[in-house]
């Protein structure tokens, strides 16, 4: 055991002295051989660096290459595949807005001399025909802003935002109870904005001022919902043989056409700003303009001098209307008499029906009408002629006068039409020698004391006699107080009646006075005006003169003098109607002319074409439209033409 064990000590000794020399041995054949590659490596290969010649000479330089370690391995996430992909629906663009086309305008007309009075024309039996040289052009291109319900969400472009000015308008109203629809003319299948201000209980549909829902600004006080349908407000088309229907809240008004119409009215473009239906006329007045509709600044809009809706209708018309209807697209009252209507007047042409002359004119003449005493004198020296009347600096005689009607349906039209016969005169007295005035109540509207029936207010309530307006006399009649109207029992004898729609319509001796019946038609019938009446048998109330059964007969105690009233009284103050009663003179040109800030939409032509049209040619009466139209306020004896055909 311990040779062995020396053995394998002494080996191990060996071993290590005879290391050293083997390392070395291996280094000196490495060398060699890298040597001899080199030298190889020259013959072969050219253009070596002296640094990479000089090293690759130095034979006892140990060169040592250490490859890159291999990065760490990272698997890659396990792949999770994308869903198949499914195809959306096919896409259907809702209609691209396109506007009218420009249209070449109406030649300009060249202001002429003062005409010498000629005969005054005579309305055509025909409807507004065009007078100039220019061929209108029938358009079927519309404006469509409004989103249909199918595309309609709180996110969508199509939602309408509200101008500048229309946000003024709201934001300085904010603490009025308002609203606004946004657009206000609609299709059943399209979608409205509903704008809103002040505290307004009882909304339709949750509206919001957070900038959601279509709302335009947050916090702003002004509450907003858009994407709102008439099946959201339970609306059924139930107006105008069920084609429209009229939606009101917080005094604003939503009007909803069937949709069946949509495309289908024709409308002809008869200049840059102006085009027409059958039935209803549009003026495009453009934002600056339109302020004035927006503001309630009638008078800029009315008065021929200013009235740009005038220039465009009769620069294409010419001297063929007989009057003009201005009707704003939203309800709009006169800002410095608060009324919804009036009527300006223009020319008084027609002789023979208590005012003859040119009040634009000669407004003194007018105003003093009768005051010599001798009617016919003041028509005799009457004369006309006026260009610098209107902004196109001509003049149109036949035109009579210029009706605003700004209410939100057709209140007080029929009315207006009223007070171009002759119910104006200030300084009147008739029937002659009578020292009073059957309108002596205001001077522009017949006195409730007189038994001649006409659209309010020509011939309105009866007041009560010791406070006059606005406490009306009411009458007890089926358990129900309604206002009074005087009527004849014969034998100077009266009686208070209800008032109810036929008093509503022209009697005789006020259609005779517009021509559109004859002096023999109207002659037998005779009116009266109860001069100071008393009805002291009546109990005074709080807002109304109560009269009961008992006490609604009127006998001479109640009165001072029945003045009789008849259309021989007419002829014998004023003269021979001329131009005298023919067919032609039942018939009207009567523009009603939509003012709206942008070109109008396909619904809100719809809707207008449809509201005229029922007023002009149905007879009928209507108390949510005004009342009646008018063929039933003319007793079938007039026609009218309210657009162009």
């Amino acid at each position: 055991m311990k040779i062995n064990l020396l053995i394998m000590i002494a080996l191990t000794v060996l071993l290590v002295l005879l290391a050293p020399l083997l390392v070395m041995g291996i280094i000196n054949l490495g060398n060699n051989i890298k040597s001899g590659g080199a030298d190889d490596a020259k013959e072969q290969v050219s253009g070596k660096t002296n640094a990479e010649s000089d090293l690759s000479s130095m034979g006892t330089t140990l060169i040592l290459s250490y490859p890159s370690p291999i990065p760490t391995y990272t698997p890659l996430p396990t792949y999770t595949p994308v869903p198949t992909y499914t195809p959306l629906s096919t896409y259907t663009p809702v209609p691209t807005y396109t506007p009218y086309p420009t249209l070449t305008p109406t030649a300009t007309l060249t202001p002429t001399q003062t005409p010498t009075p000629t005969k005054t024309p005579e309305p055509t039996s025909t409807p507004i025909n065009i007078q100039t040289n220019q061929t209108p052009t029938s358009e079927s291109e519309r404006q469509a802003f409004t989103p249909l319900i199918a595309y309609c969400d709180f996110s969508s472009s199509l939602i309408p935002n509200l101008s500048d000015e229309e946000l003024n308008f709201f934001t300085t109203n904010k603490l009025s109870t308002n609203a606004r629809f946004f657009p206000s003319k609609i299709f059943d299948d399209e979608t409205t904005k509903i704008v809103a201000t002040g505290d307004i209980a009882d909304t339709p549909i949750d509206l919001y001022d957070d900038g959601t829902h279509g709302d335009d600004v947050p916090n702003d006080g002004v509450f907003s919902r858009a994407c709102v349908s008439k099946d959201d407000l339970n609306l059924a088309l139930s107006d105008f043989n069920g084609n429209a229907v009229s939606y009101e809240f917080a005094g604003g008004y939503l009007r909803v056409v069937d949709s069946d119409l949509r495309n289908t009215v024709s409308i002809t473009k008869l200049s840059d700003s102006l085009a027409s239906t059958r039935h209803a006329m549009f003026m495009t007045l453009g934002t600056e303009s339109y302020k004035n509709v927006r503001e309630g600044k009638v008078e800029n809009l009315q008065n021929p001098e200013t009235c740009e809706a005038c220039k465009e209708v009769l620069g294409v018309l010419g001297d063929s209307v007989d009057h003009l209807i201005l009707v704003p697209d939203e309800p709009v009252a006169n800002t410095l008499t608060g009324e919804y209507s009036n009527y300006y007047r223009t020319s008084d042409n027609i002789k023979g029906i208590m005012t003859y002359g040119d009040p634009i004119c000669d407004p003194v003449g007018w105003k003093n009408h009768g005051k010599s005493g001798n009617a016919n004198e003041d028509y005799q020296k009457a004369t006309f002629g006026c260009p610098s009347k209107y902004l196109d600096g001509r003049d149109y005689p036949r035109l009579k006068g210029i009706i605003w009607a700004g209410s939100p349906f057709l209140n007080g039209l029929n009315a207006e039409f009223g007070h171009w016969i002759g119910i104006g005169p200030r300084n009147g007295d008739f029937p002659a020698g009578s020292g009073t005035s059957w309108n002596s109540l205001d001077r522009k509207n017949l006195n409730g004391n007189t038994t001649i029936k006409g659209p309010y207010p020509i011939t309105g309530s009866l007041w009560d006699p010791e406070r006059g307006d606005p406490y009306s006399v009411q009458v007890l009649s089926n358990n129900k107080w309604h206002d009074a109207r005087i009527k004849s029992e014969g034998e100077n004898t009266f009686k208070l009646v209800p008032l109810n729609t036929d008093h509503y319509q022209f009697d005789n001796i006020l259609l005779y006075m517009m021509g559109f019946i004859s002096y023999e038609d109207a002659k037998t019938d005779t009116y009266y005006y109860l001069e100071e009446l008393t009805l002291s048998e009546c109990t005074t109330g709080e807002q109304h003169l109560l009269c009961s059964g008992q006490d609604t007969l009127i006998d001479s105690g109640n009165y001072k003098k029945a003045i009789e009233i008849t259309a021989e009284d007419i002829l014998t103050n004023y003269g021979v109607r001329d131009p005298v009663y023919a067919p032609s003179t039942t018939h009207l040109n009567a523009p009603s002319v939509i003012l709206t800030e942008k070109a109008p939409s396909d619904a809100t032509i719809a809707w207008y074409d449809l509201m005229f049209e029922w007023w002009s040619t149905e007879t009928q009466y209507s108390e949510k439209y005004g009342g009646h139209t008018w063929p039933s306020v003319t007793q079938g004896k007039s026609t009218i033409a309210t657009g162009y055909r």
